[in-house]
């Protein structure tokens, strides 16, 4: 009888053997890629990011192997898009999580007033009121005693206790492994997007998170909720500084009022750790939605630590990415937010005419490669409107009207 593959021990080996050499195999060195996808692991047939332990396999894999493309499928699911694997492509492990109900166990027995009962069919929906039995009776589940191992249980105790999850390994390839597909070509990424990761700056501040500038340290403060930042200034780069920035988010997702992770512990010990790598797979996922990866040089400070808590448990991996996933979903979501409020108020009358001056496009371009965020773009936009009268020329562009100043936007 074959051994059923354990994927998270085998995951969890990788990743021991990378630590051990002093490499994190889900960072990449992002100002080099310029060719890489843009975006998170996902889907190429339904469209759905991967989550959890799967984002994290699939993105240290694609980042391992050198795959520009972010997407992958299933041998069965390239078929269906009128494609195949091609020839020797070796896929990735990824686990597939599924529930099986009490009434399907061969150790559970159903009964009512007393006799043995089989279902006809499968509830339509969790906690059912009343069920179907193979005589085509209907009866209420509260009627029905559910037996296990000499013990009864109520159908709503034995749906908490004797219902079960457990995983499946599915094989999954990347797209460059694939042929003939019938699939859009990926977004190439050509820079860093600071716009991006200023619209999660600016969600997460209006979600409750101050953001403070002074001395040398970057920190997370959650009594407070609070974020430290040396200034910009001291950094080496905007994006090092917006990947800095975006670390320290990351660990404000744990906040109570949030995803509410556990804080505690001092630097070195295995709480401090394990908040630092929930922190530090939520930077690699964020990184791969804006192109904006975070350097942080301590990092050696962690990694004895951190191999120290994999090697003990197989599951501590995947708990932190699971809640890394979650972060850096709520981060993205934040910045999403901000965007779409931003783009409600784009077309309106006090703006600046973009579609009769194609100069603009190409004067946010020269700001985004110097590191000027969308914010401060559009503050410096409505300077120069504000600062000329309506139906002016102002050098390329013409102003329309008078538009409303931004507020609020921190210089």
């Amino acid at each position: 009888m074959a051994t059923e593959r354990d994927v998270r021990q085998e995951v969890t080996d990788r990743i021991l053997a990378a630590l051990e050499q002093g490499t994190m195999p889900w960072r990449r060195g992002w100002t080099d890629d310029k060719q890489a996808a843009v975006g998170l692991p996902s889907n190429a047939a339904t469209g759905r990011v991967y989550n959890g332990g799967n984002r994290m396999i699939l993105l240290a894999a694609g980042m391992s192997a050198g795959y520009q493309d972010n997407r992958w499928l299933t041998f069965n699911q390239a078929k269906s898009l009128d494609g195949g694997v091609k020839k020797g492509e070796k896929g990735v492990a990824v686990e597939f999580w599924d529930k099986l109900p009490f009434w399907k166990r061969r150790d559970v027995t159903l009964e009512v007033d007393g006799k043995p009962v089989k279902l006809a069919e499968s509830p339509a929906w969790e906690n059912p009121v009343k069920v179907k039995l193979m005589n085509g009776r209907e009866v209420p589940t509260k009627d029905i005693s559910v037996v296990h191992d000499g013990k009864r249980h109520t159908w709503r105790q034995a749906e908490q206790v004797l219902s079960t999850l457990f995983s499946k390994a599915h094989t999954v390839f990347n797209v460059e492994q694939c042929n003939g597909l019938k699939i859009e070509p990926i977004q190439i990424r050509s820079d860093p997007e600071f716009g991006r990761a200023g619209y999660i700056v600016e969600g997460m501040k209006n979600d409750g998170v101050s953001l403070s500038h002074g001395g040398n340290r970057a920190f997370y403060n959650p009594g407070r909720d609070s974020v430290q930042m040396p200034h910009q200034d001291q950094f080496e780069s905007n994006e090092s500084y917006l990947g800095t920035l975006l670390h320290e988010l990351g660990h404000a997702t744990g906040h109570a009022d949030r995803n509410s992770r556990e804080f505690g512990g001092v630097f070195g010990s295995p709480e401090y750790a394990r908040e630092e790598l929930v922190a530090e797979l939520t930077s690699a996922f964020v990184a791969a939605e804006t192109g904006i990866g975070f350097g942080d040089e301590n990092h050696a400070a962690y990694i004895g630590s951190w191999i120290e808590a994999l090697g003990k448990d197989k599951h501590e991996l995947f708990r932190a990415a699971t809640a890394a996933s979650k972060a850096a979903d709520y981060l993205i979501e934040r910045g999403k937010e901000v965007e779409q409020e931003r783009s409600k108020g784009r077309g309106q009358e006090g703006g600046l005419e973009e579609a009769q001056a194609p100069e603009l496009a190409a004067l946010r371009k020269i700001w985004t490669e110097k590191g000027v965020s969308a914010e401060r773009q559009e503050e410096l936009l409505a300077d120069i409107a504000a600062k000329a009268a309506p139906g002016a020329q102002v050098g390329p562009f013409r102003v329309p009207g008078r538009p409303t100043r931004q507020e609020g936007v921190e210089r």
